[in-house]
């Protein structure tokens, strides 16, 4: 089906930070002006932004947070579609997750972000997630954070 927004092989970015402790991944729950369900941290890309600068970017603005480290590659990588947002009939987005760490979860609520939580891989499979995110339920495993 072809958009009449832009060519198909068009695709929005965004950058999402796993953080893992104890075998158990960071959510941030959106305010209920966005979704209002739980979603990775991070954010769209703008256009000409290096992926690792926007995460850290996106962290800062919506959960006031200091990222310290960011992996050099994606440690996963999906796609999910849109459908009527943005003033488009849909789009897809290609999410890039990366491994990172903060300097402290000394967080506060903001008007994107109204909590944060650290959840199993069981957890995630009965969660309320973005469906950008769903995703997560299947790819995530903590044995690939075990070693950082």
């Amino acid at each position: 089906m072809k958009s009449k927004h832009f060519p198909d092989s068009f695709y929005r970015i965004s950058v999402k930070g796993l953080c893992v402790q104890d075998g158990k991944i960071l959510l941030v729950k959106e305010s209920a002006n966005l979704s209002g369900k739980w979603e990775l941290p991070g954010g769209g890309l703008d256009f000409g932004e290096d992926a690792r600068t926007g995460l850290e970017r996106e962290v800062e603005e919506e959960m006031g947070l200091d990222v310290v480290s960011v992996s050099a590659q994606p440690v996963y990588v999906w796609t999910a579609r849109f459908e009527n947002r943005r003033n488009m009939d849909w789009y897809y987005s290609v999410v890039l997750g990366y491994q990172v760490a903060f300097a402290n979860l000394h967080f506060s609520p903001t008007d994107e972000c109204e909590d944060i939580a650290f959840f199993s891989k069981q957890e995630l499979q009965s969660l309320d997630i973005f469906h950008q995110s769903v995703k997560l339920r299947d790819v995530f495993d903590p044995l690939h954070f075990a070693n950082h």
